[in-house]
């Protein structure tokens, strides 16, 4: 089979090509013996036990007609049915095989009408090629024949024209499949290759068949997926680089000071910055660890969201109030990533909530739908799309007692796209802002209700 291989062309264009060729030669071939059988051969052996019968229905006739009549019954039947009529007067040469399936069907149904074996011999008369039967009807021998011109087909000529035609058709057909096929994998082949090198691809054209503009659609949506993750990669690594830098020059000052003066306060700031920086090292890690962690199982969501809001609780100030539209939804999802999610979103909403009550509510439809509301000073809309950039911070989280990473909400959006999820922010009447958790059911169509 190894060789087999190696003979093999590599382009997926020729292969395509010569794949193509067989299947259409294959099927014309089949077509024509199908035709052949179930077609012509019935028409031909119809037609030749119609021809048998005329044969002996004119001997017969010319039997009993009067000797003189019989010249112009014998010139009549020529002209109108290519049959003659004659006595014998020398033996036929002996029996060879026929060239046509029409005479074999011929002489076969002579023989049945006649009860006995009549053979068709072959001989020239008149320049022509003769087939003749010799027969005894009412107590006279004569021999009935017909032309070889008379039953002939052009088969060769026939041939020649499907040969033709499908030596045109066929590859003609095949080159034009086999480039429209590979022109797309050509063409999503270059768009693979400008993503591997980190460029966004020109976007695949969406038309075709269903399955290609499926196709396109989806790797046009996963390269603008790619080139949004590596801008917030970009960005994150460029934040905690600036997160950093800058507690560390405040300690090396700090630590300046301390060779000549002992200051419990620089000693205190050096320990806050130390915080600072092992929880943006902290929240990277685990957005890392999460992002990676790609176990899924079949959980139970309400169960699921009153453990979060239980551990959240715990840590932090603020009164939760829970609700859910079924006693129990059950889902296959990587409960590790919404874990996180849910957590940083009470989280965000106990902290910038200004004491307010924070909501969470579950509906268990076909895409679940988690909403954590809560009744801050809320988020200008045309920040709402901004706040999930790492390390956007708004004026209003620009304290000493709310002031974050920056990271919550970045991390929220990387691990939501990560499992094909949506989240959203969104204004509340009255104030305040509301998260949106979407989680649709599997590609597969599968849906694991409680």
């Amino acid at each position: 089979m190894r060789w087999l291989q190696a003979l093999s062309p590599s382009s997926i264009y020729v292969r395509t090509t010569g794949i193509l060729l067989i299947a259409f030669l294959a099927f014309a071939v089949m077509i024509l013996s199908a035709v052949a059988h179930f077609t012509i051969m019935p028409l031909a052996r119809s037609a030749g036990d119609d021809l048998a019968a005329l044969m002996l229905l004119s001997a017969r006739s010319w039997a009993e007609i009067p000797p003189p009549a019989r010249e112009e019954f014998n010139d009549r039947l020529y002209q109108d049915h290519g049959l003659r009529i004659r006595e014998p007067r020398e033996p036929l040469p002996p029996m060879q095989n026929l060239p046509l399936p029409y005479l074999e069907f011929v002489q076969q149904s002579l023989s049945r009408r006649a009860g006995f074996d009549l053979p068709l011999r072959p001989q020239m008369h008149e320049g022509e090629q003769w087939y003749w039967a010799d027969l005894s009807i009412g107590g006279q021998n004569l021999r009935i024949g017909l032309s070889l011109a008379r039953v002939a087909t052009r088969h060769l000529d026939g041939a020649l024209v499907v040969l033709v035609i499908t030596a045109l058709l066929v590859p003609l057909t095949a080159v034009f499949m086999a480039g429209r096929t590979t022109r797309r994998i050509r063409l999503l082949s270059a768009a693979v290759a400008d993503v591997s090198q980190g460029q966004e691809p020109t976007p695949l054209p969406d038309r075709g068949s269903r399955e290609v503009r499926m196709l396109a659609s989806n790797f046009n949506r996963m390269a603008h997926q790619v080139r949004d993750l590596l801008a917030n990669r970009t960005t994150l690594l460029a934040g905690i680089s600036h997160d950093l830098r800058t507690p560390l020059t405040r300690m090396r000052l700090s630590l300046e000071i301390l060779r000549d003066k002992h200051d419990p306060k620089l000693i205190e700031g050096i320990c806050k910055d130390l915080e600072n920086m092992d929880r943006i090292i902290g929240q990277t890690l685990a957005l890392s660890r999460d992002l990676e962690n790609r176990e899924i199982k079949n959980v139970d969501l309400v169960a699921l969201i009153e453990q979060i809001i239980a551990d959240v609780g715990r840590g932090e100030e603020g009164d939760i109030r829970w609700a859910f539209s079924a006693p129990s939804c059950t889902r296959t999802l990587n409960p590790v990533a919404l874990q996180r999610i849910l957590s940083n979103l009470i989280e965000n909403a106990i902290r910038y909530g200004n004491g307010s009550r924070v909501e969470v509510t579950l509906h268990c439809n076909p895409t679940v739908t988690i909403h954590v509301k809560d009744r801050g000073p809320g988020i200008p809309d045309d920040q709402l799309e901004a706040v999930f950039r790492p390390f956007h911070r708004l004026d209003s989280s620009r304290s000493a007692q709310t002031g974050g990473s920056g990271l919550g909400l970045a991390i929220v959006q990387q691990l939501a796209k990560a499992n094909g999820w949506g989240v959203s922010l969104h204004p509340r009447d009255g104030g305040g802002t509301e998260a949106r958790v979407a989680i649709p059911p599997l590609r597969s169509g599968r849906i694991d209700a409680g």
